[in-house]
C-alpha cells in the first residue's frame, strides 16, 4: 500500500474526503523534513566552527615553546619565567687558569665570580667574568667588617663585593625608599661568600644593608 492509498483509507474512516487533501498533506512532510535536515546541517556547521576557534590558539604555543617568557595556554594570565645563568665573559678561561678558585666558582648574576690566593701575603684576588670581560682584584680578608664593596661594573648599574658566611642578605636602599635584594652565594671560600646587585640606570641608591639569617641589620654601607 503506498502512501496514497494510506490517506485515502484514513480519509474514509474519519471523514468526508472533501476533508481531506493528500497532496497538501505529503508536501507537509516534505517540508518538515527538509526543516529537520537544515538545521542538523547547521548545527554541524557550529560545531565544526567552534572546533576550529578551539584549535587555533594551540599553534603559537608549540612555536613558542622554548622561550624565555611564555604564556601557559591553560592560563593566558600565569607566565612562566626561566633563569638564565650568567655566561662567562672575555678572557674566563686564561684568568681562571691564572687565578685558580680558593673553593668554587659562583653565579651571582649578572656575574661570575671566584676568590683566589693572591701574590701578595695576606691578600685574596675577587674574580669576576661578565658583560664587561673578566678581571681580579685584591682585598684584604674582612675582620670587623661584615661585607665590603669591591667594586662597580664600567657602564653598568652594578655593585659587586665580598660578604661573611654570617650575612645572609645585601640590600640596596634607594633615595626614594625602594629596597633592592642584591644576589649573594654563600660559602663560596673559606668563610666567605659574594655578593652583587644590578639596578635601573639612574636609581639613586643611598646606603646598603647588610643581615643575618633572622634579618637582623648587621652593618650599612653607604654609596
Amino acid at each position: 500500500m503506498d502512501v496514497k492509498e494510506v490517506f485515502d483509507s484514513l480519509a474514509r474512516q474519519e471523514g468526508p474526503p472533501s476533508t481531506t487533501n493528500v497532496s497538501r498533506a505529503m508536501a507537509t512532510g516534505h517540508a518538515r523534513r527538509r526543516r529537520r535536515h537544515a538545521a542538523v546541517a547547521a548545527t554541524s556547521a557550529v560545531g565544526a566552527a567552534a572546533a576550529v576557534l578551539v584549535a587555533w590558539p594551540v599553534h603559537p604555543w608549540s612555536e613558542r615553546q622554548n622561550s624565555i617568557v611564555a604564556a601557559l595556554p591553560t592560563a593566558p594570565s600565569a607566565m612562566v619565567t626561566i633563569t638564565v645563568t650568567p655566561r662567562p665573559g672575555r678572557g674566563f678561561a686564561e684568568l681562571k687558569k691564572k687565578h685558580p678558585p680558593k673553593g668554587t666558582i659562583a653565579s651571582v648574576p649578572p656575574l661570575m665570580m671566584w676568590v683566589s690566593d693572591a701574590p701578595r701575603k695576606g691578600e685574596l684576588f675577587l674574580c669576576e667574568s661578565g658583560p664587561n670581560g673578566s678581571s681580579c682584584s685584591g682585598f684584604p680578608p674582612l675582620t670587623k667588617e661584615f661585607a665590603r664593596i669591591q667594586g662597580k661594573l664600567r657602564g653598568k648599574a652594578v655593585w659587586f663585593g665580598v660578604a661573611k658566611d654570617d650575612v645572609h642578605g645585601v640590600t640596596a636602599v634607594t633615595k626614594d625608599g625602594r629596597r633592592l635584594q642584591a644576589n649573594l652565594a654563600r660559602n663560596v671560600s673559606p668563610g666567605l661568600g659574594l655578593w652583587a646587585i644590578e639596578y635601573p640606570p639612574g636609581t639613586d641608591v643611598l646606603r646598603l644593608v647588610i643581615t643575618d639569617a633572622k634579618g637582623k641589620t648587621l652593618q650599612k654601607i653607604a654609596v
